[in-house]
């Protein structure tokens, strides 16, 4: 056997990842499959709107608290629990390591600011940005275009940030299993960045082309045409975490929406699957849930709600819980009904059975 053979069959996994990570934009297969010319949304009057991912969006891997460092510079991996159409899952997320401007590595969550520089990214794609790169759904994008969406959404973070949350959500690796052990996936937020190093940003970001491979629960998602149309610009216009989440949850399952059918969940869950702090009194997370149903009451996607304790009889009256009921506001009826016709459309195009909530 010829040695140079020899020493190719010898390379390591390890090697071959690294050497992957460094492709170009040219190097990988470009395709536009049915499933992501599906995925856009490309008129005018639907601007407002994006998609929310089955699954993905649903995985609590975000950080909503301050990052207590050990010996400032290392965070523990986080380990969370969560439930998705009945189905209770596991989650690990491991802390990205970047270099900072002083130059030490510290390690980073993802926190508000990734979500929305994903979410802005998800955004372009919908606008017709979106492709295949080696069958993995990715964007193609500039600095300054994301830079330009965020602004446009309220999101005023400069280049810096935006460089840093990229790298952070390329960087940190999540761990999704079900409660039997059986492993969903192991993966970045982000298969690929097109720029690793902060090297590699030099310049203003205007010319500057990058790319992003989303995760693969997102391809998975757009491949089973699993995704719904979510109303991006009022999702990104929160100031409550806890409103954005909820608002996306129910914008992805609650098709039945209507004034005359309620909303229920409980506080635990939001908190559990959320990725909430649990505080020491149960009612202080109560009071954040009511802060952020009171800005979704503002802007029209809650018409009202209601609060029906439960509570240790022992213990005089100590919260235990609390079951949210929620009636939606006619105009969140009206948006789930229209999510309902284009995701008729596209999983039943030659014209087939009504989806729930929408006869």
């Amino acid at each position: 056997m010829p040695v140079a053979q020899s020493r190719k069959r010898r390379i390591s996994p390890v090697k071959k990842e690294a050497e992957k990570a460094l492709k170009k934009f040219e190097e990988f297969k470009q395709t536009k499959p049915e499933q992501m010319n599906l995925f856009e949304i490309l008129a005018p009057e639907d601007q407002k709107y994006s998609n929310s991912i089955e699954l993905y969006d649903f995985i609590p891997k975000y950080f909503w608290g301050k990052q207590e460092r050990i010996n400032g510079e290392f965070l523990r991996a986080l380990e969370r629990s969560f439930t998705c159409r009945g189905v209770s899952y596991k989650v690990k997320i491991s802390p990205a390591k970047i270099q900072d401007k002083d130059g030490v590595h510290r390690d980073y969550y993802p926190s508000k600011r990734e979500e929305l520089v994903e979410d802005a990214l998800r955004k372009l794609a919908c606008e017709g940005q979106g492709l295949f790169l080696d069958d993995q759904v990715g964007v193609v994008f500039t600095l300054y275009e994301l830079e330009q969406e965020l602004q446009r959404i309220g999101h005023g973070y400069n280049k810096a940030d935006i460089k840093d949350a990229l790298l952070i959500c390329a960087k940190t690796n999540i761990e999704v299993q079900t409660e039997d052990g059986k492993a969903v996936v192991i993966s970045n937020l982000f298969e690929t960045l097109g720029l690793q190093t902060r090297e590699d940003w030099k310049g203003h970001g205007q010319k500057t082309r990058c790319f992003v491979r989303f995760n693969s629960l997102v391809t998975n998602s757009i491949r089973n045409k699993s995704f719904r149309q979510l109303n991006y610009e009022k999702s990104m216009s929160y100031k409550s975490v806890i409103a954005r989440q909820l608002h996306k949850r129910m914008s992805h399952h609650y098709t039945q929406a209507s004034v005359m059918n309620n909303y229920s969940i409980m506080l635990t869950t939001i908190i559990r699957d959320f990725g909430l702090t649990v505080y020491e009194k149960l009612s202080n997370n109560l009071r954040d849930v009511k802060k952020a149903l009171k800005e979704m009451e503002e802007k029209e996607v809650v018409l009202n709600f209601k609060i029906e304790p439960v509570v240790d009889g022992q213990r005089k009256g100590k919260l235990l819980d609390a079951k949210i009921i929620i009636q939606p506001h006619f105009r969140f009826g009206s948006e789930m009904k229209r999510a309902n016709e284009r995701q008729r459309a596209i999983l039943y195009p030659s014209g087939q059975p009504q989806l729930p909530g929408n006869k």
